[in-house]
């Protein structure tokens, strides 16, 4: 179960994005985020990691994340809607060391 084949479609696939998001073609861009998905699902699998669980695992760390935005800007007193996005993304720095 070599999974660095499975590893080079992910990347194959990226790149097929990287190809065609700027176009006008959202059916073409909903195909390989897709299979983008599916090659990483692969991925996953061969590295006997439950994909479902592992989104999980990423959607909670992200709320938590998220979370943290939001009490430090009301801590601070900022609107979210309001902050530039290099001031999220220094929270968001900050909410990884967490």
């Amino acid at each position: 179960k070599d999974p660095e084949p499975a590893m080079e479609k992910v990347i194959e696939e990226l790149n097929e994005i990287k190809d065609v998001y700027n176009g006008k073609n959202e059916a073409k861009i909903l195909e390989e985020v897709g299979d983008l998905i599916f090659a990483s699902v692969n991925v996953a699998r061969l590295l006997d990691i439950d994909p479902e669980i592992a989104l999980n695992y990423t959607i909670d760390k992200f709320i938590k994340r998220f979370k943290f935005i939001e009490d430090s800007a009301q801590i601070k007193g900022v609107d979210l809607m309001t902050m530039t996005l290099d001031e999220m993304d220094q929270l968001w720095n900050e909410a990884k060391k967490k």
